[in-house]
């Protein structure tokens, strides 16, 4: 009985001692969201490109949520209307993972984004891919940033280009540059 008892003492100090070493950085879970928020861009320009269809993507910086609308008539408009939500219905509504926002925290723009504070820098927060996979003119190229609400220097960038390019980025704050 008492090597029981030593042996459970023992594994409660090395539970203890490590695992306060398996918890994630602030840094770290804004940076993985950046990058699976790529993957979802990524997957919404599959659909347009499998499905020969439009697809835009809304962010909505309050509610800390993004959607993808499939355009579910073939008439080359999303609205935003339910069926929209359904024929993307893989993408759905996606939500940040706990204590991350939309925000810009303590770090500079991004090199080539627009000044300010808006946490989501795209026309109209919305990312709107062609049939052909491509964002339509004058509108879909931005910066979505994420940052976390305990830590403002913990930020990452999702940059969008106009060739359609989606990129993580995070910030660096020792060194003030992004990368």
């Amino acid at each position: 009985m008492i090597e029981l008892v030593v042996v459970v003492l023992i594994i409660g100090v090395m539970t203890a001692i490590i695992a306060p070493t398996f918890r994630m950085s602030e840094e770290r879970r804004v940076e993985n969201m950046a990058h699976l928020m790529v993957a979802h861009l990524e997957m919404a320009r599959t659909q347009a490109l499998g499905n020969r269809q439009v697809v835009r993507v809304d962010f909505d910086a309050a509610g800390g949520t993004y959607v993808a609308y499939g355009d579910h008539n073939d008439d080359d408009v999303v609205t935003g209307v339910a069926a929209e939500i359904a024929a993307f219905a893989e993408f759905g509504t996606r939500e940040l993972d706990d204590l991350l926002v939309f925000g810009r925290g303590s770090a500079t723009t991004f090199p080539g984004d627009i000044a300010g504070s808006d946490p989501v820098t795209l026309t109209n927060d919305r990312v709107t891919l062609d049939n052909q996979a491509l964002p339509t003119a004058g509108g879909s190229m931005g910066t979505i940033y994420i940052t976390h609400s305990r830590d403002n220097t913990a930020v990452a960038a999702v940059s969008v280009a106009s060739s359609g390019a989606f990129r993580a980025w995070r910030w660096m704050p020792a060194t003030g540059v992004w990368q």
